[in-house]
C-alpha cells in the first residue's frame, strides 16, 4: 500500500494518495471483520441472525443523512456533486437476472469474489475471471441495452426534496 500511495502521489496528486490509503485501510478493516454484503443476509435467513444486515442498515442511514443535504448544497471543499440517475428498464432486468445465476454459480456476487481472492483464496479466480468476461461482453454491447426500452429515472430528491425523500 505505501509502494502505490507514493506512486500515486508522484504521479497523479497527494489527494489520490490519500484516497487510496483510505481506500486500502478500510478494506483492511472490513476483510478482518469479516464484514460482507451477502453474508449477512444469509446468516439472517440461514440462522436467524440479524447484525450484520442491522449494520448494514446502519450504514445506509447514516449515509443518507450525510449525503442528502451534501447533495443540496451542489459542492463540498470544492468538489462539485451531484447525483447519478438512470432509468429502470430491460438490461436492468436481464442484468440482475444474469447478476443472480452468477452469484449462484460462483459462490458470491461481485465484492464478495473481490473479497475472497483479494484474501487469498485460489478457487474464486474462475468467479473472477468469469465476472471480467461478463463484464466485457456487457459494455461490448452497451448501445444496444440502452436501447431497450426502459421507464424514465425517477428522483425523490427533484419530486420531493432531500428531506421529504430522506423521511420517506
Amino acid at each position: 500500500m505505501a509502494g502505490g500511495a507514493a506512486y500515486l502521489g508522484d504521479a497523479v496528486s497527494g489527494r489520490q494518495s490519500a484516497l487510496y490509503l483510505i481506500g486500502g485501510a478500510l478494506g483492511i478493516s472490513l476483510y478482518h471483520a469479516l464484514f460482507g454484503f451477502t453474508g449477512a443476509y444469509r446468516r439472517l435467513l440461514s440462522d436467524g441472525r440479524g447484525s450484520g444486515v442491522r449494520a448494514q442498515l446502519i450504514m445506509l442511514a447514516l449515509a443518507s443523512l450525510i449525503f442528502a443535504p451534501l447533495l443540496s448544497t451542489g459542492s463540498v471543499f470544492g468538489q462539485q456533486l451531484s447525483g447519478t440517475l438512470a432509468p429502470i428498464g430491460v438490461s436492468v432486468m436481464v442484468g440482475a437476472f444474469i447478476f443472480g445465476v452468477g452469484m449462484q454459480l460462483g459462490g458470491g456476487c461481485a465484492s464478495g469474489t473481490l473479497f475472497t481472492v483479494g484474501g487469498g483464496s485460489t478457487h474464486m479466480t474462475i468467479t473472477l475471471i468469469a465476472f471480467i468476461a461478463g463484464s466485457l461482453a456487457g459494455s461490448a454491447h452497451l448501445p444496444w441495452w440502452l436501447g431497450q426500452p426502459k421507464l424514465e429515472a425517477i428522483s425523490l430528491y427533484n419530486d420531493i426534496g432531500w428531506p421529504g425523500g430522506l423521511t420517506l
